[in-house]
């Protein structure tokens, strides 16, 4: 019965860290897609585009002047100016600003569009060129629903391990040991995935770990919490109240509590020595 229990415990150890490695992953990618986290990155990514891979800047500096023009007469207050298939609408003081303001105006514009949209598509079935739901408010919320479902599931492992473990007082040391060492690598994700190579895609794939070491730190800290109530427990005494409460196999120790009430009952009923 030993070895079973020993030998499921260890099961479940493994998969306690497969299950919060894949917490802390999904946690890490709910957080990374939170709007004023992701947007610098995408601002950057999409002014590069707008710049570098397109004449879209070129065309709104080509409008600029009619743009003022527009914004000089009666009491108009905004410009409509049409972009590939993107519709901006410029409050006049920007379009007063120069161009630069301007295309900065619209980089953000789509950036706010593009996250917010309502993407009408299961997350792995939508097809959009480029793909901004993946890093959009429908993504944020899928890999948040995944961050729920593992968590759930890292809780009830750990509830197994505590009634697998032979000795209660270690589960605080082996809790925190798994947290440590499912954190850990969250510290340098970014360079373990640039071993892989594809600069271009590790820079897009970067997005999503933005907050990784956040993630490390809550981890690693939780972990160290852990170690910690395991020594009070093992060094102050305290273990051993647990363990008259608990025997090996998580049960109250009857039968450690009837010999005590027989001892008690015992040294009650002897006869006690009259007075001379």
């Amino acid at each position: 019965m030993g070895m079973i229990k020993s030998g499921l415990l260890t099961i479940v150890t493994i998969l306690l860290f497969l299950s919060i490695f894949a917490t802390n992953t999904f946690w890490t990618m709910s957080m990374s897609l939170d709007y004023d986290t992701i947007k610098p990155e995408l601002v950057n990514v999409i002014n590069e585009v707008i710049r570098n891979q397109s004449d879209a800047a070129q065309q709104i500096d080509n409008s600029l002047q009619s743009m003022q023009l527009y914004c000089q007469q009666g009491n108009a207050t905004e410009f409509v100016h049409s972009q590939d298939n993107y519709v901006f609408v410029v409050p006049c003081d920007v379009v007063g600003q120069g161009s630069e303001a301007v295309i900065e105006f619209a980089v953000n514009d789509i950036v706010e569009d593009s996250y917010y949209q309502e993407y009408d598509c299961d997350f792995w079935e939508c097809s959009y060129d480029p793909p901004y739901h993946l890093v959009s408010a429908k993504a944020k919320s899928y890999w948040g629903s995944w961050f729920y479902k593992s968590l759930l599931l890292s809780i009830l492992l750990a509830v197994g391990a505590f009634f697998l473990i032979e000795n209660r007082n270690n589960f605080p040391f082996l809790l925190g040991l798994v947290l440590i060492v499912a954190s850990l690598p969250f510290v340098r994700i970014i360079w373990l995935l640039s071993l892989l190579g594809y600069w271009e895609f590790l820079q897009f794939f970067a997005l999503f770990f933005t907050k990784a070491y956040t993630v490390f730190l809550v981890g690693f800290i939780t972990g160290i919490l852990c170690l910690g109530i395991w020594v009070v427990l093992k060094f102050l005494g305290i273990g051993r109240f647990i363990g008259k409460l608990f025997g090996g196999s998580g049960k109250v120790n009857k039968k450690a509590l009837k010999e005590e009430i027989k001892q008690e009952i015992k040294s009650e009923s002897k006869p006690k020595k009259a007075n001379k």
